[in-house]
């Protein structure tokens, strides 16, 4: 049976104890039922994690977890991130989860012609929630890194950027080439369009620009499934 995983916002070096925090500790006590001596792994986040035991509680009644040993987790390859239309309601959480756990590296939400969702249009900053859904997901896949949050941008703009270091962009398109198909891949960028799909002036500017039409089935698929799929299919054809 694998560890149980808790994030925290700092690592400290082995020997030394840290304190989960408030909904940590709540996750440890209530759920997952661990005392002294339990085992845990320990990530901050940003590649790194630790292996550790629960020990006491702290000053404030708090968790304590004292930290055994310290590891880097390995970048994967391809380098892997994003860039989507927000769909609507729990599916933008589904598409989080997905491909967090599948390793994008990044999450950009995307303003297309046919957007319904933007940031703009949202009553609140959804960063904080976007953030606690891949962190779950980090937890259940494993994985030691969250993916970063990048401003909202215009599908070319995404697209330029890429093309300025290097990158290859991938476009969802049923009649694209299959991702299998396509020559060994570094530095990924995953671009999805809404339900709508991209306007003819946007697609055909993002294909002028560079980005190559890719597709991971025959029919046309829901953004958060066509964004799971084509992470997966970077991962598959990396790793064949």
């Amino acid at each position: 049976m694998s560890l149980p995983w808790f994030h925290v916002e700092a690592l400290p070096e082995p020997g030394d104890a840290v304190s989960l925090d408030k909904h940590e500790a709540k996750h440890a006590a209530g759920p997952r039922r661990l005392g002294p001596g339990d085992e845990v792994v320990l990530f901050d986040g940003r590649g790194h994690k630790a292996r550790g035991r629960i020990g006491g509680r702290d000053e404030r009644g708090g968790i304590e977890v004292e930290v055994e040993d310290h590891e880097v987790e390995a970048p994967e390859s391809p380098r892997i991130a994003l860039a989507a239309s927000l769909p609507k309601g729990d599916r933008l959480s589904t598409m989080l989860d997905m491909a967090t756990q599948l390793g994008i590296l990044a999450f950009q939400p995307l303003h297309c012609d046919f957007s319904v969702i933007t940031l703009d249009r949202k009553r609140q900053d959804p960063t904080d929630r976007w953030n606690r859904i891949m962190m779950e997901a980090c937890k259940q896949s494993r994985r030691a890194m969250l993916p970063a949050i990048l401003p909202q941008a215009r599908p070319l703009e995404v697209v330029a950027e890429a093309a300025a270091r290097g990158a290859t962009v991938l476009v969802g398109d049923p009649q694209g080439r299959p991702i299998g198909e396509l020559p060994s891949l570094q530095d990924v960028v995953i671009l999805v369009g809404p339900e709508g799909g991209f306007s003819p002036s946007e697609h055909r500017a993002i294909l002028d620009a560079g980005a190559i039409p890719a597709r991971v089935g025959l029919g046309t698929l829901r953004v958060e499934t066509a964004a799971a799929a084509m992470v997966a299919g970077c991962r598959a054809a990396a790793s064949t």
